[in-house]
Formats: C-alpha cells, sequence, structure tokens
C-alpha cells in the first residue's frame, strides 16, 4: 500500500482506490442472517416463557380463591340441619364477582355405605366452585356428610 491509503485508513475514510486489510471487512450478509434468527428464537421461547408464567400465576390465583371459598361454603353447610341439605347454586356476590358455587346432595343406600340400618343417615356433596367464562376454571370437592 501507499503512503495515500495508509493515511485515507488511519482517518478512518475509505478512499477509491485502496484495498481494505483482511480483517477489516464486517460482517457478511450469512452471519448477520444467522444472528437475526439466533435473536428471534430467543425473543420467541422468552415470550412463550412469559405467556405460560402468567398462565400458571392465574390458575394458582384461582386455585387459592377457590380453596378458601370451598372452606367458607363448607362451614355454612356444617352449620345446617341435615335435613335440609339439598342440591343448590349461588355465588358469592359482589365480593367476588365471577365465582359461584354448586352444590349437588344425594342420599346414599345402605348397599352403598355397606352397612346395615344406615338408610337416610349420609349424604353424598359434591361442591365445585367454578369462575371464567364458560366456567373454564373448576375446583371440585366431594365429602360425606352423616346424620
Amino acid at each position: 500500500m501507499n503512503s495515500f491509503c495508509e493515511t485515507g485508513r488511519r482517518s478512518g475514510s475509505r478512499l477509491p482506490g485502496c484495498l481494505q486489510p483482511p480483517g477489516d471487512r464486517g460482517f457478511t450478509l450469512l452471519e448477520v442472517m444467522i444472528s437475526v434468527a439466533i435473536i428471534a428464537v430467543t425473543f420467541v421461547t422468552l415470550f412463550g416463557s412469559q405467556s405460560h408464567s402468567i398462565s400458571v400465576a392465574a390458575d394458582s390465583r384461582f386455585l387459592t380463591t377457590a380453596a378458601l371459598l370451598a372452606q367458607e361454603r363448607l362451614a355454612r353447610l356444617q352449620r345446617e340441619d341435615f335435613s335440609l341439605l339439598v342440591s343448590a347454586t349461588g355465588d358469592f356476590g359482589e365480593e367476588f364477582p365471577g365465582y359461584s358455587w354448586t352444590l349437588n346432595v344425594r342420599d346414599l343406600e345402605e348397599d352403598e355405605v355397606g352397612i346395615i340400618g344406615t338408610a337416610g343417615r349420609f349424604k353424598l356433596v359434591d361442591l365445585a366452585i367454578l369462575f371464567g367464562d364458560g366456567f373454564r376454571y373448576n375446583y371440585s370437592l366431594e365429602f360425606l356428610a352423616a346424620k
């Protein structure tokens, strides 16, 4: 190289007719495309992970709230007279909008209980706490009520 090319190179400008040294060429189109592809895959993975985290948080929030609401509903059921324990539905009012409950009660026969002389003394109670569009979330428990 002549001194004119070296002078141009030192000042940071490229002069016509001067060749750049092999180490100063920059990135090829292929290298740039591979880098962009790696970044895109990374972002897709991160966004998917974030979406999953939000979904898990919503599920956890529902399960916690539903367990507390079920416990509250069971406490009310225990205070009721055994003969008044019947199937019903309802909601939790303005305090928990969107949450509702369904109670299915069925008398158990002697052959289902397996104890002679127990007809009318046991009821199978199924309590479901529901939430969301089309009741997307459902928390259910089953217990045996005795007279």
